[in-house]
């Protein structure tokens, strides 16, 4: 009776440690969230399981900013490439239906396909990027294209009448097109359209309710507006893209309880038996990449093994995603935001944020992060003018230093958009010089000032500036990462040793 007891104590005891420990990981992921939204970083909404119960899910921000509507937690967005897990799920259950063949060629499942090497690019290579068969239509030509409605056959006729970027099999190379081909070969055996498969084969028998390809014409219920966001001008509406493109690729629409209900049946064979489940969650070479899925392995301190994820990211106008099943715990952890940046300053990506969550699960603490001087002034420099945005600086670095990250690199990132990105010579070089004020002792704030003065032909400047940054380097050798600045190092001996025979033969001439 006693050892019943004590069983019976170990038993609820366990229940409580364990209740505790994920209630642990939530709160820890709940700050690292709440972090990424008060800095600006998210609009959208997270989902977390462990175990196969929901530990977290919340949602943050506004699902229009025209109609000030809120992110709830089942607020459809466009997941982009996450599209690219339940397209290839669906030619994998063709394949165990014994409809298709992964050694099949493209030419088998569409004969009038007349794309280089159609006769040997097998549904294996398109399923893990090693076709050859390139990603998309060059940015200037799908700026285009992107706003006209397409069949999808006459889509293909694209990627038909490009060249291969390499031999089939040899090279991992992303392919959009590849998946768009793949979504056709699925009609062209079933007799059905792609989202008709999906729903019949996927979405239904999963329970997924939220889940569909996106359609520009229906008006969607609960669907999130895109947004980009300008690192001069601030947020604007994602640019239009026609639908049609993004079927197989990156078309769907979901939520992140839909997601999680996928994520689910696929532990309970509902969808595909194990025997093939295996094949699409194995990592193929070149590229590591399963069919549908990036498959990788991470190490963590404090754990005996590494772990196994299979994950994907996504990205389409106004719109990022990340979805990640840790297939060595059953663990899940889906990122949908609403918003897209196009600067490298302060972006808060998807599979940054889903990776931070992953490590939390697996015994790290969120970093603490702060608000983005560079991202703030750079708005106000848009708006209002580059002396408007120094008097913020200022103001900020007496009265909120504690609020924004006021770090060397983060005016040194500034400088370096508004000069390559923007061609505003002027202005960054008022970003050098206040950096150069604050950081003294760095190599990085006399180099870069150095260079653009050396573009706009300000030799003898320019070479002060780098001599100075050098000197600096060697004064206080603690103060830089002698590594990191190697590079930049050797570019400006080259540069100054070419300034200085520049100015020589200007000498000489006159």
């Amino acid at each position: 009776m006693k050892i019943r007891k004590y069983i019976l104590i170990l038993f609820f005891l366990l229940i409580k440690n364990s209740q505790g420990y994920s209630q642990d990981i939530s709160d820890k992921i709940d700050l690292l969230m709440n972090n990424y939204y008060r800095n600006d970083q998210f609009n959208g909404v997270v989902l977390v399981a462990k175990n196969g119960k929901i530990i977290y899910k919340k949602a943050f921000g506004v699902a229009d900013r025209d109609w000030n509507l809120p992110v709830t937690t089942d607020t459809k967005f466009k997941i982009a490439s996450l599209s690219k897990s339940f397209t290839a799920l669906a030619i994998m259950q063709l394949v165990s239906e014994g409809k298709i063949r992964l050694n099949g060629t493209i030419k088998e499942y569409i004969p009038d396909y007349s794309g280089k090497l159609g006769d040997s690019i097998t549904i294996h290579q398109l399923l893990t990027h090693t076709s050859g068969i390139r990603s998309s239509l060059d940015p200037e030509e799908e700026i285009i294209k992107q706003r006209l409605h397409h069949d999808l056959r006459e889509y293909l006729k694209y990627a038909e009448a490009s060249d291969l970027l390499f031999k089939p099999g040899n090279r991992f190379g992303y392919s959009n097109f590849g998946y768009n081909i793949l979504a056709y070969i699925i009609q062209m055996i079933t007799g059905k359209s792609y989202n008709v498969v999906l729903k019949e084969k996927i979405f239904d028998p999963a329970g997924m309710k939220s889940t569909k390809q996106y359609d520009n014409i229906l008006v969607e219920e609960k669907l999130a507006k895109g947004y980009e966001y300008n690192l001069l001008y601030g947020y604007r509406n994602a640019d239009y893209v026609d639908a049609s493109l993004t079927v197989g690729p990156g078309g769907l629409l979901s939520t992140v309880e839909d997601l999680f209900l996928f994520d689910r049946s696929l532990y309970s064979q509902k969808l595909l038996s194990d025997e093939y489940l295996k094949s699409i969650f194995k990592p193929y070479q070149p590229g590591k990449y399963g069919y549908g899925w990036f498959i990788s392995k991470r190490i963590f301190p404090g754990l005996p093994d590494s772990i196994t994820i299979a994950d994907h990211s996504g990205s389409i106008d106004g719109f990022g995603s990340y979805m990640a099943r840790i297939l060595t715990d059953s663990s899940f952890v889906v990122v949908l935001k609403n918003q897209r940046s196009d600067t490298y300053i302060h972006p808060g990506y998807a599979p940054d944020i889903g990776n931070q969550i992953i490590s939390i699960i697996y015994g790290s603490d969120p970093e603490p992060t702060r608000k983005s001087i560079a991202s703030h002034i750079a708005y106000i420099i848009g708006n209002n003018g580059i002396d408007s945005a120094l008097t913020a600086y200022e103001k900020i670095e007496k009265t909120q230093p504690d609020q924004y990250n006021l770090e060397e690199s983060e005016l040194n990132k500034l400088g370096i958009e508004l000069f390559l990105r923007y061609r505003l010579w002027d202005e960054a070089l008022k970003i050098f010089e206040i950096n150069m004020l604050k950081y003294p002792e760095s190599y990085n704030v006399y180099d870069s000032y150095a260079y653009v003065l050396m573009k706009e032909g300000k030799y003898s400047d320019a070479i002060r500036y780098y001599k100075k940054g050098l000197e600096v380097l060697e004064k206080f050798p603690g103060c830089n990462n002698i590594e990191m600045v190697k590079g930049e190092v050797k570019m400006a001996k080259i540069y100054i040793k070419e300034m200085e025979e520049k100015l020589k033969i200007s000498d000489m001439n006159h």
